[in-house]
């Protein structure tokens, strides 16, 4: 054996040992990192509860236009993330027809131009008016709870008994003492925000078990029948945050053979909120068998996002745009022609042109020509023996004040030779002409 082979059978027994070490050392683990939300979630806020109807056997789509309603079946559900969307009286009439062929509604009452001290809306909200539902305001903790999270994260430990300023004072207090250590892994953030049991609604489900909701009661919604039971159309089915609460935050009417759901909480379905409480099971109970479409408001890209994302299409695109530009300009054949005159002549200037060019051209006589036969097809005289032309001469004489010898010349005389002969043939067909 040589010890080229040698050296080659070392280094193969070698590799294989190496081999075989990695396979018995070594150890497979995974770890996930959250990187936030992707773009289509941040795009698309009900994407979580588009997926988790999915999930169950559902077909779940997106709208931005109520105008959907002439598609849709009466078997489907229609979300609509602010009753602002159905802007006028007739949408909000088509809206509670399609309901009560069995249809089922889903609103969201528009609370953005509620005006605290008069106790309505700015502009004029038609489906509540319709529905005879009015807006009241409720309890703010809810609202500044929000903020408190987006602030300082969902990882922070809120006190809903504190008032917003003592939340913000009790956090920086805890990043002067560096009380934010993060928290041990095995420790799994609770799937529930701390609210206390009284900011909770209780709804009765299926087999006599309840559901918990935590819904926003910044603005309620109220209906006479709650005052008076003689009022007739009021809701089937309503929840109360708190017993002395005049309004509510959701109210369910019945509405021929459909159902139609007023709410005044426009993120209960969210992707941050669907997964609290039982949301998603009560986005459940209230989608029906056929689609369930989301009416939202059309969502654009700022135009930050839209020039860093197509930024390099935009230079590649100027850049072809540049050279096709310096080509054009580039390719010449020929010395280079005069620049044309910029000055328009007049009007009639044009015409003493055109009318020298026809002349120069000998096309007067064929002009000529055409308007004798058309004003002779006007006259009835087209084929006339001479006794028929003289009483046409003599009744064109009285009407137009001229003698007889220039009608005839006119009608049918030879064509003319100069240009004042023409002039006055044509003026005289033009008298001729207006008389008829």
């Amino acid at each position: 054996m040589t010890a080229k082979r040698v050296l080659i059978a070392a280094l193969a027994l070698s590799g294989a040992a190496l081999v075989w070490l990695f396979l018995t050392f070594y150890e497979r683990y995974t770890k996930e990192i959250d990187t936030g939300w992707g773009a289509e979630a941040k795009r698309n806020p009900y994407l979580a509860a588009q997926r988790y109807l999915a999930d169950i056997q559902l077909t779940p789509r997106q709208a931005d236009n109520i105008a959907v309603l002439r598609g849709l079946s009466p078997d489907a559900t229609l979300f609509i993330s602010s009753s602002s969307q159905v802007y006028n009286p007739t949408k909000a009439q088509e809206l509670l027809q399609w309901v009560e062929r069995g249809g089922h509604a889903i609103v969201v009452a528009y609370t953005g131009n509620f005006d605290s001290g008069a106790g309505r809306s700015e502009n004029r909200d038609w489906l509540l008016e319709a529905m005879g539902v009015s807006l009241e305001e409720g309890h703010s903790d809810f609202e500044w709870q929000q903020t408190l999270e987006q602030l300082f994260g969902e990882d922070a430990t809120l006190d809903p008994t504190q008032s917003p300023a003592d939340a913000m004072r009790e956090h920086n207090r805890k990043i002067d003492e560096g009380d934010t250590e993060e928290k041990p892994e095995e420790k799994e953030k609770p799937r529930n925000p701390d609210v206390p049991e009284e900011n909770l609604v209780t709804l009765p489900a299926e087999g006599g078990s309840e559901i918990q909701l935590h819904l926003n009661a910044s603005h309620l919604l109220y209906h006479p029948s709650f005052n008076d039971e003689t009022v007739d159309g009021g809701p089937v089915s309503w929840a109360r945050v708190w017993h002395d609460d005049i309004g509510v935050p959701f109210m369910q009417f019945k509405r021929g053979s459909g159902v139609i759901t007023l709410m005044t909480d426009s993120t209960l379905w969210q992707s941050h909120r669907i997964g609290h409480f039982d949301h998603a099971y009560f986005l459940q109970l209230l989608a029906s068998d056929g689609e369930f479409v989301f009416l939202t408001r059309p969502r654009f890209e700022s135009l930050t996002k839209v020039a860093r994302e197509y930024a390099v299409e935009f230079f590649i695109a100027g850049a072809l745009a540049l050279l096709a530009w310096l080509l054009l300009r580039g390719r010449r054949f020929g010395p280079l022609q005069p620049e044309p005159e910029v000055s328009r002549r007049s009007l009639l200037e044009h015409i003493s042109a055109c009318g020298h060019y026809y002349w120069l051209d000998d096309r007067c006589e064929a002009l000529l020509r055409g308007q004798r036969e058309e004003l002779l097809r006007r006259l009835g005289a087209t084929h006339t023996d001479a006794s028929q032309k003289r009483k046409l001469c003599n009744k064109l004489c009285a009407s137009t004040g001229m003698d007889e010898a220039r009608v005839l010349a006119t009608l049918w005389g030879k064509p003319p030779t100069s240009e004042e002969t023409f002039t006055e043939h044509m003026r005289n067909l033009q008298r001729i002409e207006a008389v008829l």
